[in-house]
């Protein structure tokens, strides 16, 4: 018998497993996602995630072998937690406070991680700032059985270069995988809108999906407000078009409600005004599109301009979209310095798978493993969460970093 212990996410392409699976298309989208969960692993086991495409993270517990299963999805959209107590026990789930009102935990402070914090502003690679609290890393799952904890990883970014095809022939490929991909984001009786910065990707992602209405968040000082464009990209597809002013009263007000709820510090300010967009958009929708992903999937960042200039030297230093405080400088405000804990170790593995690629892929890379699972994702899913919002991320997807992969 295999009992689901805890779960979070959306799977996309449920119905299609459910054929594969056998499991009643009538159920509901809790009872079906339960049994997709359940029966994958019971036809293919440790496996399961490479037939699923969506946003996940879950336990499973075998009875039978009594055994705990659990698994992030590829990118680490929804994260999972677990910590070893002292008395031999495993706790775990996909929210830290679910974890540390547990017995046998001990809230102590992980001071490597406040080293590491001061240079990236968020809490990057396996561990948190909970001492002996880890994260489950994207791509990978767990087994724990007879008091034995094994990580195993099933998935990672590769990158093979396709030089045969034309831009045109790409912008054919995104196109057509994201027809197919839309579908199943969503279900024909769900009703979603869509975030819209004005930007290239959610002005795509608006473009491809059957959202009514758009919402975005604008200043009152123009030279801050995106809104404007955002507004003309809504009434140039014919949407509805939702603007929440952010005033700086609320920027900061708002503070408390986001580091209580984001679990651990994160020092993105662009968490802040995420939040408050969040809290707006949960007044007259339970689902929201966003285009979180694809910027680090296809070099959109200014920085990647640099990749050549970089070349080799990317791995003495890049480590991610931020990098804020220097060793010097950390050494000097730190009680405790550990001159062995520094932020280019957590790139040390991405570097060396790869190895022989060109610099702009080697900064994607370390982007889509640490910046986007530490930052970007956490952000959406805690913030979303937070005010009751479902978001769904369709440029997040593995049949759209596939492509990006091969360009």
């Amino acid at each position: 018998m295999i009992i689901v212990k805890t779960y979070r996410g959306h799977i996309r392409n449920w119905e299609e497993l459910c054929e594969r699976l056998g499991i009643d298309l009538t159920l509901s989208r809790e009872e079906r996602e339960h049994e997709i969960l359940i029966k994958a692993y019971q036809t293919w086991g440790c496996e399961m995630a490479d037939h699923m495409h969506g946003m996940f993270a879950f336990a499973l517990w075998d009875e039978e072998e009594q055994k705990l299963f659990c698994l992030r999805d590829q990118f680490g959209t929804k994260p999972f937690y677990y910590y070893e107590t002292e008395d031999g026990e495993l706790l775990y789930g996909t929210m830290i406070r679910d974890i540390i009102d547990q017995p046998g935990f001990k809230k102590e402070l992980n001071e490597e991680m406040l080293q590491l914090y001061l240079s990236l502003t968020y809490v990057a690679g396996e561990n948190t700032f909970f001492r002996g609290l880890k994260k489950l890393l994207p791509g990978r799952y767990l087994i724990w059985q007879d008091g034995k904890l094994e990580i195993h990883r099933y998935w990672k970014p590769e990158f093979r270069p396709d030089e045969s095809k034309t831009l045109e022939d790409w912008a054919d490929e995104i196109h057509n995988t994201l027809k197919e991909i839309m579908p199943e984001v969503k279900t024909a009786d769900e009703r979603v809108e869509s975030f819209l910065s004005g930007g290239v990707d959610s002005s795509y992602v608006l473009a491809m999906s059957d959202a009514e209405q758009a919402d975005c968040c604008g200043y009152e000082e123009e030279r801050f407000d995106e809104s404007v464009l955002a507004e003309k990209t809504a009434q140039l597809l014919g949407r509805k078009f939702s603007r929440s002013i952010i005033t700086p009263e609320q920027f900061f007000d708002i503070v408390p409600y986001v580091m209580y709820n984001m679990e651990q510090p994160l020092g993105d300010a662009s968490a802040i005004v995420f939040t408050l967009g969040c809290n707006a958009t949960a007044e007259h929708t339970k689902i929201c599109y966003s285009g979180e992903g694809s910027d680090e999937f296809f070099g959109g960042y200014n920085m990647y301009r640099n990749a050549e200039r970089y070349g080799e030297n990317l791995k003495n230093f890049y480590v991610g979209n931020t990098n804020i405080m220097k060793e010097d400088e950390k050494q000097k405000i730190l009680k405790k310095y550990d001159p062995d804990v520094l932020p280019i170790e957590l790139a040390r593995g991405i570097y060396e798978e790869t190895e022989g690629l060109d610099p702009l892929t080697k900064m994607s890379d370390v982007d889509i493993q640490i910046w986007l699972e530490g930052d970007i994702y956490l952000n959406v899913d805690k913030m979303s969460t937070a005010a009751g919002l479902e978001i769904r991320m369709p440029l997040t997807d593995r049949r759209i970093f596939d492509i990006a992969s091969r360009m």
